[in-house]
């Protein structure tokens, strides 16, 4: 049964999900609902040094509710649920608690640059849900994509996280075969992957050159173990040690070369060989992948603004200077311009000239507006005489103006 309180909390609350992650936004305050087996934990980040000092009533909350205790990790605070039978009405239950201690739990500022009025709430990197600025993820965001694009990393760094990986997962298959004469046939699948998670967590860069390298690596990896074991048999065969048969190249090659021990190990080579396969074609250092990973907490995007931005969880990457370039119902006015259903809702009047049906022209014929729109000069207007100059259309990159 627990493995259905992530597909049930995602679908009956409507929530945002990559599958391993869902999001939440209630009363301003971001969650995290991560999946582990198809159970769920519930992660509200409120830093390390305000975690422990809020948490009590957090947990007077929900054992008044009835709830699993909630405990601190770190910088957030976390709910579990007993039983899938229960974990919808939980759920909701821990929303209750969230929203009405939204004004200890929120976290007004942005992880990228630390400043506060936050728009947005988002994932920060794959461990917090966060309030940040849109603008600042899309920076990092794109940022990324550029280093992958550009097959950016070292490739120091990359190789020597594949040799670490690859000494890691030889020597566990020779002691396996050696030490306690087993064999898990799974374990030269995952080879090639392994080596190549290695390059990837040393960050080297994408691309052909990076598959070059974990590939050439994978194969050496390879045939170190199949020595290590022919350095084994000519230890028996000689009575030395095996660090004393290691100089004997010819007398090592001889033994796994033999047709015998080429039977006895046919399987694991077929194994290997289907794994450099697929960490060829479908390995994580190439550019789509890489790529692919930099916009993965897209979906995750929700604006904390009254305010429509248009952003449909995907901004368009290379569109000038990263900003939004999916304008919905857009149009070009009596002068040519492009206008912005959301922002300028204009018509030409009887004498030619461009009006919009939020403003008016006063007595003198100068533009005049009601709801703080940009005017037909490209002016920006007022409300209530507040300056229209908001920080909100910095970051949205957006003409609307009626935010206070």
């Amino acid at each position: 049964m627990a493995a259905n309180i992530f597909t049930n909390l995602v679908s009956s609350f409507g929530l945002k999900s990559n599958g391993v992650n869902a999001f939440d936004v209630v009363n301003g305050v971001p969650v995290r609902i991560n999946n582990y087996q198809g159970n769920a934990t519930v992660y509200v980040y409120c830093g390390k040094e305000k975690a422990p000092s809020i948490i009590g009533p957090i947990r007077d909350a929900a054992d008044a509710a009835g709830l699993k205790k909630p405990s601190v990790s770190g910088d957030s605070i976390i709910f579990g649920f007993k039983n899938a039978k229960m974990a919808v009405s939980n759920y909701e239950a821990i929303r209750s608690i969230i929203s009405n201690n939204a004004g200890v739990l929120t976290v007004d500022q942005c992880p990228y640059c630390s400043m506060g009025s936050c728009d947005t709430a988002g994932m920060y990197g794959n461990t917090a849900a966060r309030r940040m600025h849109r603008q600042c993820y899309l920076n990092n965001r794109n940022a990324a994509i550029s280093k992958v694009q550009n097959s950016e990393g070292n490739y120091i760094t990359g190789i020597l996280g594949a040799l670490i990986a690859a000494v890691l997962i030889v020597a566990f298959a020779d002691l396996l075969v050696l030490g306690l004469n087993r064999i898990f046939y799974i374990l030269y699948l995952g080879f090639p992957l392994f080596i190549a998670g290695g390059f990837r967590l040393g960050k080297g860069p994408y691309g052909a050159g990076g598959t070059f390298c974990h590939v050439t690596i994978s194969i050496l990896a390879m045939y170190v173990y199949f020595y290590i074991q022919g350095c084994y048999y000519a230890s028996q065969m000689y009575r030395v040690t095996m660090f004393e048969a290691v100089p004997y190249f010819g007398d090592v090659m001889e033994i796994v070369t033999h047709p015998e021990f080429l039977k006895e190990s046919a399987l694991e080579i077929v194994l290997f060989v289907i794994g450099l396969i697929i960490a060829i074609f479908a390995n994580p250092n190439s550019k789509t992948a890489g790529t692919k990973s930099a916009q993965q907490n897209d979906v995750f995007l929700t604006p904390l603004s009254r305010v429509d931005t248009g952003f449909s969880g995907y901004d368009t990457y290379g569109s000038d200077s990263y900003r939004n370039d999916t304008v919905q119902s857009s149009f070009s006015d009596a002068f040519g311009n492009s206008g912005n259903t959301q922002t300028q809702q204009g018509y030409t009047d009887v004498y030619g000239n461009a009006q919009q049906s939020q403003g008016y022209t006063d007595v003198y014929g100068n533009a005049q507006q009601s709801q703080g729109y940009t005017d037909v000069y490209g002016n920006a207007g007022t409300q209530d005489g507040t300056a229209s100059g908001s920080d909100w259309n910095q970051v949205y990159g957006s003409d609307d103006t009626n935010v206070k």
